[in-house]
């Protein structure tokens, strides 16, 4: 099986889908990581962006992602590039790995990025592609708008969950003290209260979008 995580920014994939990746690189499928958007001078320091490129390889290695890919598109100003611009670039990797599933960020996160990526996978992945797209949830990006997030469908995660936070701890600038939802703590708990849903200890909650189930010849 093949899966690509189409995600904004690098921490993306592990806070939302970090837990789900290794289990499916445990049970052989594999994984691509496409990441859309990368910081850019002056508003970041170039010291920060090349950080940011040795910490990707890190994750991969630690994950078992087979290949990533980098867009280069710049972060938060993807509302001025057209849709056509961005649904093409996304499209260019998913016609590469033929997944089949997606996993990719909610439309009502509250960063404009995940949205905007969300409806370029949606055009990436329409019928008559047959593949499974799956929204993930992104800590204090999700939570923190006014669109609920509601989930119907969960991966337990048990086992897998002290190798996501190792994961996201190599991202050194994206992770905050507690409380903060994007903490180690905030992490755990968010697992936590996704497998208490499903009476399991730990999870990853998701929206399943789209799938189309072929009737067996």
């Amino acid at each position: 099986m093949k899966v690509l995580v189409v995600a904004a920014h690098p921490d993306d994939e592990v806070l939302g889908v970090g837990g789900t990746i290794l289990k499916h690189t445990k049970a052989g499928d594999e994984v691509f990581v496409c990441i859309v958007t990368k910081a850019y001078e002056p508003q970041w320091p170039k010291e920060y962006m090349e950080e940011k490129i040795k910490e990707q390889e890190q994750v991969d290695n630690l994950l078992g992602v087979k290949k990533r890919f980098n867009l280069d598109l710049p972060t938060v100003k993807l509302n001025t590039l057209s849709h056509g611009e961005i649904n093409k670039k996304i499209a260019e990797v998913v016609d590469g790995v033929n997944p089949d599933i997606i996993y990719t960020h909610f439309e009502g996160d509250l960063n404009l990025d995940h949205t905007l990526i969300f409806r370029a996978s949606m055009v990436a992945s329409r019928p008559p592609k047959n593949i499974k797209l799956l929204c993930f949830e992104t800590l204090s990006e999700t939570e923190w708008n006014n669109q609920a997030f509601l989930p119907n469908y969960w991966v337990n995660i048990g086992g897998f969950i002290d190798k996501k936070v190792e994961a996201l701890k190599i991202y050194k600038s994206e992770v905050k003290p507690y409380p903060h939802p994007r903490s180690e703590k905030g992490v755990r708990i968010l697992a936590q209260k996704r497998g208490l849903e499903i009476c399991r200890e730990h999870a990853e909650a998701f929206a399943l979008i789209r799938e189309i189930r072929e009737e067996k010849k």
